[in-house]
């Protein structure tokens, strides 16, 4: 329709977004946050990085000099793995300089790209919206396999850091449930597996969640290590829980986790003996290493071990 003369034009322009998957792929990296942490870095399509925060392949150089991502760990120094285990380094053959890794992370988005086009790059405005309103500015990966030969639906996932025994040699790699139920593990040729099988692999010690002090472990693409372990790590029958319950929070269906939080509502609505023991349940079915994540980061899970295995009456 066109405007009249003498009519004066209004703009319209409501507040619209859009969602865009970008595909990409993990590769093993180190952060650097006062401590080692082992990190499995999502590098995208478009040249975007996911190093506990979002940045992009103009910018890794910087993040490189910074010193927050690393590609090795110096002997001597501890070397965290999430709900895993931690490492002392004893004696390293890394791989890569600075240069090197760079070029590595380069190569991967090639892989996924080779025209490289529509890399992305991260603009000052964009950085400082962000600034302003204090968001974090990430790019959090969502591990995914496809679906089927016919179309090209994705099926979402969540995934856990694992120790793989195969050939004679120690991986510390990543294991995925996927939303049907099924899983995978890294470096075991893209076999879908069940529940079962991962029992079983557990069972063989193939999977593991932990080296044997002075084992020689390879960290992929980085390089290996001879390592002690610290502290105690995450036991085998406990990380067969948290990997049963991933997979069920990835179909949407009620795991440990929520079954607690139920438990725990129902106590306090009626707190007897009946609704203590049915939490009690609850709250040792949920991972020894998880049942932090039942409180705030603050309680964490204070109120439980209180009503659980105390006599202190609940401040208000």
């Amino acid at each position: 329709m066109g405007i009249w003369a003498g009519q004066e034009s209004e703009d319209i322009m409501g507040k619209v977004y859009r969602k865009q998957t970008v595909e990409g792929v993990t590769v093993p990296a180190i952060i650097k946050n006062s401590s080692y942490f082992w990190h499995s870095m999502a590098v995208y399509e478009d040249g975007t990085v996911s190093c506990w925060k979002k940045t992009d392949l103009y910018d890794v150089p910087q993040i490189l000099s910074s010193g927050w991502l690393q590609f090795s760990v110096p002997d001597g120094k501890e070397l965290s793995v999430f709900e895993l285990c931690c490492l002392k380094i004893v004696s390293s053959k890394w791989l890569f300089s600075g240069k090197s890794y760079f070029k590595y992370i380069k190569d991967t988005v090639r892989s996924l790209n080779p025209e490289m086009e529509n890399i992305y790059k991260t603009t000052r405005r964009e950085r400082d919206k962000w600034d302003k309103y204090r968001v974090g500015f990430t790019a959090s990966p969502v591990p995914c396999k496809l679906k089927g030969n016919i179309g090209y639906d994705l099926l979402d996932g969540d995934n856990a850091h694992i120790f793989l025994h195969k050939n004679g040699k120690l991986l510390l790699t990543e294991v995925y449930a996927y939303k049907d139920g099924t899983f995978s593990v890294d470096g075991l040729d893209g076999e879908y597996l069940s529940f079962e099988d991962i029992t079983r692999l557990f069972k063989d010690k193939t999977l593991r969640t932990a080296p044997e002090n002075g084992e020689t472990v390879s960290f992929g693409t980085l390089g290996e290590a001879v390592v002690e372990v610290v502290y105690k790590p995450v036991s085998p029958k406990q990380k067969l829980a948290e990997l049963e319950n991933k997979s069920l929070r990835v179909q949407n269906k009620p795991d440990a986790h929520e079954r607690c939080i139920k438990a725990y509502h129902a106590y306090l609505v009626e707190p007897t003996d009946f609704y203590k023991e049915e939490l009690r349940k609850a709250y040792e079915a949920v991972p020894e290493h998880e049942r932090c994540y039942l409180g705030d980061m603050d309680t964490r899970d204070g109120d439980f071990r209180r009503i659980l295995y105390t006599n202190d009456k609940r401040e208000v």
